[in-house]
């Protein structure tokens, strides 16, 4: 994208986000917070133009990214930027540009070259960061461009002004920056090596999740994190599944995807339907990762673990923005439990081991949904069933109608039982308490036994050690439940009881759990597809979306680049 008008030195930037907002005026000066006070436009050198268009911007004053770099940019000095995603790198360099430009004689010869060229990864960023130094300026020209241009016209002079902002700067970006930026350029580090590298208003929760069950379970997922008023990107690897995904009749709330094979005045009209709340769910590849500032997004759902860390920063900062707070949960198979902590261990984060939505959790986010539909019903609309609604308290009563009604309104008519442990339909997990610590597996299938029966173990699968070994948690048909219940009866040493969240299991038995526990032996290695070996039983486990990394990763992650 270039853009320019009106300075001596020509300047080129690579680019994230725009900056934050808050609301402040001189009345209350007192309360300022310290970050207010050193933000505050009177101790740089912004117009008043200028502060009055960041201030339609709902912007006040300038956050941390952007008070360390004012100076050294407005200065003609080379910078790297770095921050994490939502804090505001855009206005980083946006502003201080537009203050200098603006500063120097006016320029207007026809043909002279741009005196900014910015360099973003995706269109819709270009397009964004256009708009962005549109916003803050009514004196300099603005143009943005992206495909089928020659580089050759848009030279500019050698050794430019080069800034470069970004949430990640791995070590190869050093390398070029080092090729390309004068030998004395400034670095601002607002992460650090030992810190999170990821947004820190961001929850990071992670589900296991077989391919074969992730729209369905996407759709629930969507409904208890977001509800049917929220907005949730869903980030696909591959075009193909983004399409397949969004047209999915698993997933009820409304979708649409954004990929690179969609004409970019299509990508530009479903950007903005997202934006203005036409449809729930935006499902993308990388196109919608990086930089993309949609603002309110309240729930990112990341289909399997990416093949590098940055793809998981860059994607899980599209929520919690500007101060406020959002979710990222990442699907990921058993067989990736190894890629999702090197996502942890990299991304310096945690994440939240934790089961899919029961029914509970669904039917308790889809009543607040559907009581907020009858609040937005027009008083007019009621009285023409107010009499259809005497009618069915005469026949059912009060608490039978509504109850009815609101399940009716919400969509949440027929509840699927699903695994906690694997996100299987049709299977309830189950938690076998001990009062004292077990030293082998058989001990709790002993205790299931005396009470149940041999034929137990027909029907158990995944039996994985709670921490701290003092008890045992597994999955069973949801029919066989009540049947279990009625059989089964407490003691000093056993407890047997229906899991309402996913229990915290014995760590080094995450992996190992799934493929050493099954009752007859094999029953687990097959739920899960451990077939073959060095990624070629990915497309069994694995499938379509998101399998088979092993012997395949390197392929994919060189295709990847080129899957916008």
């Amino acid at each position: 994208m270039g853009n320019g008008e009106t300075a001596k030195t020509p300047v080129s930037a690579a680019v994230d986000t725009p900056g934050p907002s808050s609301e402040d005026s001189d009345s209350d000066r007192e309360k300022e917070t310290p970050e207010q006070k050193e933000g505050a436009f009177s101790n740089f050198r912004i117009s008043q133009n200028t502060i009055k268009l960041l201030q339609a911007r709902g912007v006040s004053y300038l956050f941390d990214i952007q008070v360390k770099t004012f100076n050294s940019v407005y200065d003609g000095k080379d910078v790297i930027g770095q921050a994490r995603t939502g804090t505001g790198k855009t206005f980083s360099f946006a502003v201080p540009l537009v203050e200098k430009l603006q500063s120097g004689a006016e320029d207007r010869r026809r043909g002279r070259a741009p005196k900014v060229l910015v360099l973003a990864p995706t269109r819709e960023l270009a397009i964004q960061v256009a708009k962005d130094f549109k916003d803050v300026t009514r004196k300099l020209s603005v143009t943005c461009f992206y495909g089928g241009s020659s580089y050759n016209p848009q030279h500019a002079e050698e050794k430019p002004q080069t800034l470069l902002f970004s949430a990640t700067c791995p070590s190869w970006v050093y390398d070029v920056a080092k090729k390309y930026m004068r030998s004395q350029f400034i670095h601002v580090d607002l992460i650090g090596k030992k810190t999170q590298k990821a947004a820190t208003t961001v929850e990071h929760l992670a589900i296991a999740c077989h391919w074969s069950q992730r729209a369905s379970v996407i759709g629930d997922v969507v409904q208890v994190y977001s509800g049917s008023h929220g907005r949730t990107i869903v980030f696909c690897e591959t075009k193909r599944e983004a399409t397949e995904l969004s047209m999915n009749a698993s997933i009820k709330q409304s979708a649409q995807s954004l990929h690179g094979d969609i004409p970019q005045k299509q990508r530009e009209i479903t950007l903005k339907g997202f934006r203005n709340g036409t449809f729930e769910v935006l499902v993308a590849t990388n196109v919608a990762a990086r930089g993309l500032d949609i603002p309110e997004v309240d729930l990112v759902i990341q289909c399997s673990p990416p093949n590098d860390v940055e793809s998981y920063i860059h994607r899980s900062g599209r929520t919690g923005r500007a101060g406020r707070t959002g979710i990222c949960i990442c699907f990921y198979q058993r067989k990736e439990e190894n890629q999702l902590k090197s996502v942890e261990q990299k991304a310096g984060i945690t994440f939240k081991r934790v089961g899919v939505p029961t029914a509970n959790d669904i039917i308790q986010s889809s009543s607040k949904d559907a009581m907020r539909f009858l609040d937005s019903v027009p008083a007019v609309a009621v009285g023409y069933f107010r009499e259809a609604a005497r009618e069915l308290i005469e026949q059912r009563g009060a608490e039978e109608a509504l109850a009815a009604a609101l399940a009716h309104i919400s969509g949440a008519t027929s509840l699927e039982q699903r695994s906690l442990i694997s996100s299987d339909s049709g299977f309830t997990t189950m938690i076998l308490n001990c009062s004292q610590e077990m030293h082998n597996i058989g001990y709790a299938w002993r205790g299931l036994k005396e009470q149940l029966g041999e034929g137990i173990d027909e029907h158990i699968k995944r039996m994985t050690f709670l921490k701290g070994k003092t008890g045992v948690c597994f999955d069973v048909p949801a029919s066989k439940v009540k049947e279990m219940q009625d059989k089964w009866q407490d003691s000093r040493r056993w407890q047997l009881s229906v899991a309402t969240e996913l229990p915290d299991m014995q760590e080094s038995m995450r992996q190992s759990g799934e493929r050493s526990f099954g009752g007859s032996g094999g029953r687990g290695r097959r739920s899960f597809g451990f077939r073959g070996n060095n990624g070629s039983g990915g497309r069994r486990g694995g499938g379509r979306g998101g399998g088979g990394r092993g012997g395949g990763a390197q392929k994919r992650s060189f295709s990847q680049a080129f899957d916008y």
